[in-house]
């Protein structure tokens, strides 16, 4: 390829700042475990640096570079990792295109960005998606801010956390078929009095501008009254709230999201085998009040592990997530297990995110399942309604 031609290229622009941003993509090999690289520049203590972003898919790794360092490590990149290359400046972009056979040229395109564009401090600005000096309706009524739009400050943490739980929906619309022509439904288990459920219909229907229909489940009738008489008030028109018990429910039509945030113990169970049954494209769970592994835990399996109440305690709450992970998989959706921040002050915790995959990878992960609940003798409710389902399945009409 023309390294010459790259290397003096970034020998140019990396030194004096000029490099606006980069994205090295198109992965030569499926065995390159990274999707693309991004690299910005960063004022550090040391100096001007260039800050590489591994994307990995379901975590990301940061590396600040020297100049020297970055324009080594895009060389290297694109002799033998990526097929292209966009590096941005003020004066041009620069296209860097791989053929198959490792020939490359490099195009000469107009600027996309400008200065005005880049900042240079370590930590960037945070972009919310919801913005304090905006009076959001919603927020208003739920009083969480005041008709000026600020923040109420006993309030503060609940606008973080809503903004948090609309950057992981935000992750999802491409799972979602965003911009389809039928509406997309959901189902929140568990939706209390809703802040969440509120603020996801805002961010889809008023923000985004999608077909929404959103139903919320409660077993409190005062709570469900209170969110139905809001919802008309702010003119929510295809969101409602039923009071109903998760293993009761049954939907009308097919479900896309599936939401259950701090359903307690196995109603979570029963939200996921729910979602499960729906084919929903797009699972988010927040489990809590986890008991029913704990009971099914053995002290002679690990007696220094299960000696200490607390120990044993987490661990089966770890050890119930894990789980619910890889039966979500044997049911072919590709699971993430992620940090996520309670909504009552408690200690941060887990977030079950799952995507619809099909068939490939089922047979593995039932496998490794099967391993993993031997190993520690447990059997979780979520194991057996998959069970009861798929025997369903098989015994229903059409069945032999």
């Amino acid at each position: 390829m023309k390294e010459q031609e790259l290397a003096v290229l970034l020998q140019d622009v990396l030194p004096k700042g000029e490099l606006l941003a980069g994205t090295l993509s198109k992965r030569r090999r499926k065995s390159i475990t990274y999707e693309r690289v991004t690299l910005r520049p960063v004022e550090l203590k040391g100096g001007l640096h260039y800050q590489a972003v591994y994307d990995y898919g379901d975590r990301v790794v940061h590396k600040n570079l020297l100049p020297a360092e970055a324009a080594e490590l895009v060389l290297q990149l694109m002799a033998d990792t990526f097929r292209q290359g966009l590096l941005c400046t003020p004066e041009a972009d620069y296209q860097v295109l791989v053929s198959k056979k490792g020939s490359a040229k490099i195009l000469r395109l107009p600027p996309s960005r400008s200065r005005e564009d880049v900042v240079l401090q370590h930590n960037r600005p945070k972009r919310y998606i919801l913005q304090e000096g905006t009076a959001y309706p919603f927020l208003v009524e739920l009083g969480v801010m005041n008709s000026s739009g600020k923040v109420l400050a006993r309030r503060s943490h609940k606008f973080r956390q809503l903004n948090k739980y609309l950057e992981i929906v935000e992750d999802c619309l491409p799972h979602l078929g965003k911009g389809k022509d039928q509406p997309l439904t959901v189902v929140d288990f568990g939706s209390g009095k809703a802040y969440l459920t509120f603020a996801l219909y805002h961010y889809l229907v008023e923000q985004l501008g999608l077909a929404v229909r959103i139903t919320g489940l409660d077993l409190k009738e005062d709570v469900v009254k209170f969110c139905n008489a809001t919802a008309r008030k702010l003119g929510y028109d295809n969101l409602e709230f039923i009071c109903a018990d998760i293993r009761d429910f049954q939907a009308a039509d097919k479900v896309d999201l599936v939401v259950s945030l701090h359903a307690c113990d196995v109603a979570t169970d029963f939200a996921l085998a729910k979602a499960v049954s729906w084919g929903a494209e797009v699972i988010l769970a927040v489990p809590c009040c986890q008991h029913e592994v704990f009971t099914q835990l053995e002290k002679d399996t690990d007696p220094v592990l299960l000696e200490h109440g607390i120990l044993k305690e987490r661990f089966a709450a770890l050890l119930t997530d894990a789980a619910r992970g890889k039966l979500l998989e044997t049911q072919g959706y590709a699971v993430q297990i992620m940090e996520f921040i309670d909504l009552e002050h408690t200690p941060k915790n887990l977030l079950i995110r799952a995507f619809r995959e099909g068939e490939q990878g089922r047979e593995q992960a039932a496998q490794a399942y099967a391993e993993f609940k031997e190993s520690w003798g447990i059997r979780p409710t979520l194991e057996v309604l998959l069970a009861e389902e798929s025997s369903h399945a098989e015994t229903g009409p059409g069945s032999e």
